[in-house]
């Protein structure tokens, strides 16, 4: 009986140490500053939108989305409407916006979207970073504070 007892000991010590030491590590997510060529020349599609500090509920996320070239032409979907602006990414990452440049359509729509289409552009026109994570894959435009957060994934080129 005794050694069936150490041996019932010695199968959970062997369970819990292997469960331990498995060698599964989670994978760690990496973000890197974004550049002309990491930002420009692919389709991304809004995942998340944070403002202030807040989560956003967006009301149908593929219909916002934020694509330019590598001469800093941007255009896109807010919701209902589509717009276009300027930008330089510098290398370090950083987001220069023409603001003069920054235009967009004015169809009507449902009140509620209409307002989630205005908070997209606002925070859109104050971000001022761009990183990219997953391998290129995932998109962040972000105002200096981090507060303000887009964050999109890449849809194609």
């Amino acid at each position: 009986m005794r050694r069936l007892v150490q041996l019932w000991l010695l199968g959970i010590l062997l369970s819990i140490g292997g469960c331990l030491t498995s060698g599964v590590e989670e994978a760690r997510v990496v973000q890197s500053t974004g550049n002309m060529d990491a930002v420009c020349g692919k389709k991304w599609q809004l995942v998340r939108l944070r403002i202030n500090g807040t989560a956003i509920a967006v009301q149908g996320p593929a219909n916002f989305t934020f694509v330019c070239n590598r001469d800093g032409n941007v255009v896109g979907r807010s919701g209902i409407n589509t717009y276009r602006g300027v930008l330089q990414v510098t290398d370090n990452g950083q987001l220069l916006w023409d603001t003069s440049s920054f235009a967009s359509t004015k169809m009507s729509g449902p009140a509620v979207l209409l307002q989630q289409e205005n908070t997209y552009l606002r925070a859109l026109a104050g971000t001022r970073q761009a990183f990219t994570k997953s391998r290129g894959k995932r998109l962040i435009l972000r105002d200096v504070s981090g507060e303000t957060y887009i964050e999109y994934v890449n849809v194609g080129p």
